[in-house]
């Protein structure tokens, strides 16, 4: 296959979508807050935009339209919930999606409090200070945030509660060439591809013949939740869903199989659509675009589990982007697997 080259303006212009959907906190229960967040870059590229009572966004583009195609990515990212302040003014978390508790220790830590988000900071028994025959794995349970405070009434004047969520404080940045580092890439890289998708088709509405559902859903990360409403509300002909798998690393190379910078990878297994594998595979050697095959033999804990058996199954497939250090502040993704998925899935839409 020919190089498929990406030019500086698209780089940029997925850099720019991306740092706008990280910026936004939206952990798991608080997505209404990306609605501003969503409808600014996507409006432009459909016709209808509306936000259902659970917060799933949805855009639509040649409305009524005999058949539908949708396009699916999760809105959600992990984070915590506030589950007790003592005394002394130091809160207790519990997590809301899955984590490593080593990963927030040490990591500073911003409360959605009710009068506006607060700093706090994570810590723990110091190693100096552990006992010998204390476990060296750092639990949830055992981590701390200190906002400052002295006592339980100076937390609750900054407007901290128990009930709060919260999340790591982490910066979208820019590392060497096309990779970015930040928070929550699971599943913002996926919401930024279906974005720029829904941009190409409509700059070649002309040839668009089924209608085109863009789609953010919420509660991913605690059970599928916003793709069981959608599968059922919306019943497409067909869908792509749009999330992130692990690439490789040094300590991972004999587990993961997908590396970064190298296209998104197309998954193939028993709960992918034949048909529409084979699809995707097509229209991005058709256009010359790279992409990975990833085996997924029982499926994987994304949104396609609930959309492929809603009301009476649908056809649907999962197109992953390449990610390192997933479910950290840290995670890494290239620009270039955004803006080569945003390809596919504009070429796979305009297909039918």
């Amino acid at each position: 296959m020919e190089k498929c080259e990406v030019e500086e303006k698209e780089i940029e212009e997925a850099s720019e979508v991306l740092r706008q959907l990280v910026e936004v906190p939206t952990v798991t229960g608080t997505e209404a807050k990306a609605s501003e967040v969503l409808r600014k870059p996507l409006s432009p590229y459909v016709e209808e935009f509306h936000v259902d009572d659970w917060f799933n966004h949805i855009g639509k583009l040649n409305t009524g339209a005999e058949r539908k195609v949708a396009l699916v990515a999760h809105i959600d990212q992990i984070g915590f919930m506030i589950k007790s302040i003592d005394d002394e003014g130091f809160l207790k978390i519990q997590q809301v999606g899955g984590w490593d508790a080593s990963v927030p220790y040490g990591q500073r830590i911003l409360i959605l409090g009710k009068k506006g988000t607060v700093l706090g900071v994570i810590g723990s028994v110091p190693p100096h200070l552990r006992k010998k025959d204390q476990a060296k794995e750092i639990k949830i349970e055992d981590l701390l945030v200190d906002v400052g405070a002295d006592s339980k009434e100076e937390v609750e004047k900054l407007g901290v509660e128990i009930g709060n969520y919260a999340l790591l404080l982490s910066d979208f940045s820019k590392l060497s060439g096309t990779r970015v580092t930040g928070m929550a890439f699971d599943d913002k890289a996926g919401i930024a591809s279906i974005i720029l998708a829904a941009k190409r088709v409509f700059e070649r509405k002309s040839e668009l013949k089924v209608e085109l559902d863009v789609v953010a859903t919420v509660q991913e990360e605690i059970g599928l939740r916003g793709a069981s409403m959608i599968g059922y509300k919306l019943r497409p002909d067909a869908t792509v869903v749009v999330d992130v798998t692990h690439a490789v690393t040094p300590p991972t190379k004999d587990k993961v199989v997908v590396k970064l910078g190298k296209g998104p990878a197309i998954a193939v297994g028993p709960i992918y659509h034949p048909v529409i594998v084979e699809k995707l595979r097509n229209v991005a050697e058709k256009i010359k675009s790279p992409f990975q095959i990833e085996p997924s033999p029982r499926g994987t804990g994304t949104d396609t589990w609930a959309i492929q058996v809603a009301r009476g199954g649908v056809k649907t497939a999962l197109l992953s982007i390449p990610l390192r250090y997933m479910h950290s502040g840290v995670e890494v993704a290239d620009l270039r697997d955004i803006i080569h998925t945003s390809r596919i899935l504009a070429e796979f839409v305009l297909s039918f």
